[in-house]
């Protein structure tokens, strides 16, 4: 079997199930703060739902948000998995504020003075908010939250994630003056991509680059599947977020999330990863921006030996806030219709119940003083592909697939005769447990770094 040293250069080892690749001394983590400790270093980042309505039917939607379009006199609502939904059109008045409404009066998104009292529950936490959705400003009474949400906090702590969509119907001069920060997805340097409408990534880009003229600083976010990773591709998506003045590159992994369950086998290979990165990075170098920046757990299957705190910032510094006011402690944490995974990742409802009484659950410091037991790895993957019959433990466990260390654990053996082990790392369908052994990498001599 080949696994991958912390160099980058091959190295084979025994064909063994919990076979390592053992780092030189030099390489070795040192201890690391308390879960406590490190939980209040930074402002806790909330990933705020603030509507589902959206104009956009995207295949792999994290968020599952609600499909809002117009047939004849009628505004129909559509989610996964569900029936579409058929409202009378009110001709004087946007379809996404009437699809608003319509759900705020079924219980099913905040009102907007529900959503006043998230800001209110959130005094006592030093706070930064990603306004997102949904699409943020596809609902008018979205762009008097964001005011208010930056008075209350200061822009400073306020992060926009919006389409262009939503963009094109504000002022970007005034939403400027209340955000710190654009970030959108851009995922496509092409017209055509089957996780995403005609144009959606090119009218995205063509609104943030109003954003970043107008000093604005902006963040392409880019979930990575097999649509969008070839070099060739990457190359123009890249120039075209250089040209556009661009600061930065979020690299993701394509999450089976939300919608995006149903596009898991479009996930790449950790070797489709490695190249794409070690692509991009050239690209960077070359020339200069946007500087490129990997997501969470990436961050130690690209680079261990760099990472003093765990780079899954699950609970720890970034929670889910869904749009009836349900805390998550995480925002990937969504199933294919939009609702949470599982209880084990919900920690109330915070438009009830402030953040300091939910952050000092049981639970909560339960979670908190675990989060290391599964270092570097994604707890959302490590949920979906752990044999755990709890459904804490699975968030725990080691099995994030991306840090596999034996394909032999993944197929039969004389079913890689001949071929490269890199291709049997996409999911089996349906989605689910890969069965992969993996050492927990939380000591020195289990520091692994694999293609």
């Amino acid at each position: 079997m080949t696994t991958i040293n912390i160099n980058g250069t091959p190295k084979t080892t025994p064909t063994s199930a919990t076979a390592v690749v053992k780092p030189p001394p030099h390489l070795a983590l040192q201890p690391l703060p308390s879960a406590a400790t490190r939980r209040s270093a930074k402002p806790l980042d909330i990933i705020w739902t603030t509507t589902k309505v959206c104009p956009h039917d995207c295949a792999n939607c994290a968020a599952s948000a609600i499909h809002v379009a117009r047939r004849n006199r009628e505004i129909i609502l559509t989610q996964p998995n569900a029936e579409a939904e058929a409202i009378p059109l009110n001709p004087g008045q946007s379809i996404f504020d009437q699809a608003l409404e319509h759900r705020q009066r079924q219980g099913l998104e905040l009102t907007y003075q529900e959503k006043l009292r998230i800001l209110d529950h959130l005094v006592g936490v030093p706070t930064r908010l990603d306004i997102t959705g949904g699409d943020a400003l596809i609902v008018t009474e979205n762009m008097a939250l964001l005011s208010q949400a930056a008075a209350r906090i200061g822009r400073e702590n306020i992060t926009l994630t919006a389409t262009g969509a939503g963009l094109h119907r504000v002022n970007p001069a005034e939403v400027a003056g209340l955000i710190s920060e654009l970030n959108f997805t851009y995922d496509s340097a092409a017209l055509r991509n089957p996780h995403r409408p005609g144009a959606y990534a090119t009218a995205n880009l063509a609104k943030a680059a109003e954003f970043a003229a107008l000093g604005v600083k902006t963040r392409a976010e880019c979930p990575l599947s097999a649509h969008n990773i070839a070099l060739d591709h990457l190359t123009r998506l890249y120039t075209d977020l250089h040209e556009a003045g661009i600061d930065k590159l979020l690299i993701m992994r394509l999450f089976p999330s939300g919608r995006g369950a149903a596009t898991a086998k479009d996930i790449p290979t950790p070797a489709q990863y490695r190249a794409a990165v070690a692509h991009l990075r050239s690209l960077e170098a070359h020339l200069g921006s946007p500087a490129l920046k990997l997501q969470c757990a990436m961050r130690f299957w690209d680079a261990p030996q760099n990472q003093r705190e765990n780079p899954c910032d699950l609970l720890r510094e970034s929670l889910g806030l869904m749009a009836d006011g349900t805390l998550l402690t995480s925002a990937w944490a969504l199933d294919g219709q939009g609702r949470p995974l599982d209880d084990a990742f919900v920690l109330g409802n915070l438009a009830k119940t402030p953040i300091t009484q939910l952050l000092a659950s049981e639970k909560a410091q339960r979670q908190l003083a675990r989060l290391d037991e599964n270092f570097g790895n994604c707890k959302i993957f490590s949920f979906f592909h752990s044999t755990k019959a709890s459904p804490e433990d699975r968030l725990f466990d080691t099995a994030d697939p991306l840090l596999t260390t034996a394909v032999a654990a993944i197929v039969p053996a004389t079913a890689t005769a001949g071929k490269d082990s890199t291709d049997f790392f996409l999911p089996p369908q349906p989605f689910g447990n890969f069965g992969v052994t993996q050492v927990r990498p939380t000591k020195p001599a289990d520091l692994v770094a694999v293609a």
